[in-house]
């Protein structure tokens, strides 16, 4: 997959073309993604997204997201999208009308043949541009229009801020369904004070992102994924209060079976059950007598 800036050198040819900041990835957006490869009939697929929202932009505030910028990519990648193209929100940009918007940005820039989009997809200056406007200049600007309805989970639409919430609460089953794919966390594993290995129960550590918006803080059924092979886990999401006196948010994954050195790889933790809450133990020994407890119970769903 090409990764390319928007800026004045970039001018595409004959693609089709799907945008949004498709914060996680989640079953909708794979829907408008299988739709784009079901009609590319050859031609380069491209997705144009932002990091942060427009709203987010203009009032600069932060905002934490499903996946980071690398996790995005990676899992566009994984989808076969030839092009991945990531829009400066400049507020020159967001003063764009809807016309210009197409003009411009879609088939002049973007070289857009074909334009894939959700039913509620807004575009230019205070989201005034909807698909109804996208589908009446269809025959000015020499694209086609693909609208894809929405998927449901529980007979309600899915959407990244509804998936939000779901993993605010720890509800990492659902938002599995809601994503068709775990909640990930992606990062270098870093060395650590070796304090699992004299335990025997060595961890890898990572530290996620701090745009990354995390679930509780507590024990997770997890896999960790090394290599492109997945591995069983579980891991905490945590300042680890027992040996710990800092502040520092760290993911701590044990992987069974597992004795290769990783340090300085790349991992994906996914996460699939919230087991408890993270606990502030009396003793080193308290905490280990309890991780084993939460390895025998994760091991009832892996059998």
């Amino acid at each position: 997959m090409q990764c390319l800036s928007f800026d004045g050198k970039l001018e595409l040819n004959n693609t089709i073309v799907t945008v949004g900041k498709f914060d996680g990835l989640h079953k909708g957006h794979e829907k408008l993604l299988d739709i784009m490869k079901e009609n590319a009939n050859g031609r380069q697929k491209v997705v144009l997204t932002f990091e942060r929202e427009p709203k987010a932009f203009l009032n600069d505030l932060g905002n934490k997201t499903i996946v980071t910028e690398r996790e995005k990519k990676l899992l566009l990648d994984e989808q076969e999208i030839d092009v991945y193209i990531k829009m400066p929100l400049t507020k020159e940009f967001l003063g764009l009308t809807p016309k210009q918007f197409i003009r411009q940005i879609l088939v002049d820039r973007m070289g857009a043949t074909t334009i894939v989009c959700g039913t509620d997809f807004r575009f230019g200056t205070k989201a005034s541009g909807d698909v109804d406007y996208l589908r009446s200049h269809q025959n000015q600007f020499g694209y086609t229009l693909k609208v894809v309805e929405k998927e449901q989970y529980h007979n309600e639409d899915i959407s990244s801020s509804a998936i939000r919430e779901k993993i605010t609460q720890g509800k990492m089953a659902e938002v599995c369904e809601m994503l068709n794919h775990p909640y990930c966390i992606i990062g270098t594993v870093e060395q650590g004070k070796h304090l699992g290995r004299t335990m025997g129960l060595p961890t890898a550590n990572i530290i996620p992102e701090k745009t990354k918006l995390l679930p509780p803080f507590g024990v997770y059924r997890t896999m960790v994924l090394i290599a492109g092979k997945r591995y069983h886990a579980i891991s905490n999401i945590g300042v680890n209060p027992t040996v710990e006196h800092g502040s520092q948010i760290k993911v701590e994954s044990h992987i069974l079976d597992y004795q290769e050195s990783i340090y300085g790889q790349v991992v994906q933790v996914l996460f699939y059950e919230f087991i408890r809450p993270e606990q502030d133990f009396g003793s080193v020994e308290e905490l280990s007598e309890q991780i084993r407890k939460d390895i025998a119970l994760c091991k009832k769903h892996w059998t």
